[in-house]
């Protein structure tokens, strides 16, 4: 509660600025490339994805190490810090979202069998008493492993878009969906709503991240304003930047909150925050984000395995503290990532031999 609205009150005093001042500021707006998909988002995706990984690694050193204060508020401040993720998530799915020939077909081959294999394997590896109906609760509310709650919840938003994508498209509606989404959204995270819908529906709630879903379609049909401002957009990111930080530290080192996924302002503030900067970034770090971004639905679906694997070892007897969490984000990543790659490679090798045979 008191993070919402810090957030919604300095989030006014930037917008306060941007008024008084007279500088205009388009949203980021996706490019039309001969290749199709765009770097950019993937970028922003894999930026996402770490810092999925990295919210879950806290809740791996508290399990081991509860009692140690210091290590435990730092796990939890670069927790709060990624918790940007979801969101982010949510905003560039819907980006590219377009109703057209396939459109479930994509969604079941890419998105919904990978998850049920994911989901039987994963009930039959973690749990030991085994019941058909608990399973598919378990499934259709995403409660086989933590993170995949977001596959429900993204499946929602699928649907919702499948319906109502002329409304939702019509850029006449564009502002007062946008605000309309936003009070949903706003009155969801105080709670309004948690009486009026079932428990266990809480997690996946499409309430949650209403405006996310939202932002993403506008900013997938916005087209880039010329002469944009740099230098005062620049500052007033910078300044907003280190009193976001401060108080992250604020409440994860002193109050020791842990921070919701479905906040406001914070995750939209990450993603513009981020935008203005894409072009400084190196190349090689970038495009090997951009990787991680493109290989997702990798990460997302394995990593919970690894790190359930991992609750059987110490993380600290990979080196102390420091060495462990950067051991233990490196496996999270790396050996999704691997398996990306050998599929990706075994795929490329199927298809060269098959096309190389004679008819």
């Amino acid at each position: 509660m008191e993070w919402e609205l810090l957030g919604i009150i300095l989030a006014g005093l930037g917008a306060l600025y941007l008024w008084v001042f007279q500088v205009p500021y388009s949203l980021p707006h996706p490019l039309v490339t001969s290749k199709g998909r765009e770097t950019r988002f993937d970028l922003l995706r894999g930026f996402a994805m770490v810092g999925i990984v990295i919210i879950h690694i806290h809740s791996y050193f508290q399990f081991f190490h509860p009692a140690d204060t210091s290590v435990v508020r730092t796990t939890l401040f670069l927790s709060n810090l990624s918790r940007f993720s979801v969101p982010l998530f949510i905003l560039t799915s819907a980006i590219f979202l377009r109703k057209k020939n396939g459109y479930w077909i994509s969604k079941l081959k890419n998105l919904i069998l990978p998850y049920t294999v994911a989901s039987v394997v994963g009930y039959l590896v973690k749990y030991n008493n085994y019941a058909v109906l608990e399973f598919v609760e378990f499934y259709f509310l995403g409660k086989v492993f933590a993170p995949f709650y977001f596959v429900p919840l993204l499946t929602q938003f699928y649907i919702l878009f499948y319906l109502f994508d002329k409304f939702l498209m019509n850029q006449r509606f564009s502002k007062g969906l946008l605000l309309v989404s936003f009070l949903i959204n706003l009155a969801s995270n105080l709670g309004f709503f948690d009486s009026l819908l079932p428990k266990d529906y809480h997690s996946i709630s499409i309430f949650n991240y209403l405006f996310f879903f939202i932002l993403g379609i506008q900013i997938g049909l916005s087209q880039e304003k010329i002469n944009k401002p740099k230098t005062e957009v620049s500052l007033i990111f910078g300044t907003f930047s280190l009193l976001f930080l401060f108080f992250i530290v604020l409440f994860s080192g002193v109050y020791a909150f842990d921070f919701k996924n479905h906040h406001l302002v914070y995750p939209i503030f990450f993603f513009f925050i981020v935008w203005e900067l894409l072009p400084k970034f190196n190349r090689t770090v970038s495009d090997f984000i951009c990787y991680i971004g493109n290989n997702s639905l990798f990460i997302f679906l394995l990593h919970p395995f690894v790190i359930h694997m991992m609750h059987s070892f110490d993380p600290y007897t990979f080196g102390g503290p420091v060495f462990g969490y950067i051991v233990t984000l490196i496996l999270n990543v790396g050996i999704p990532i691997g398996i990306a790659i050998t599929i990706q490679k075994g795929k490329s090798l199927y298809q060269s031999r098959h096309f190389a045979e004679p008819n």
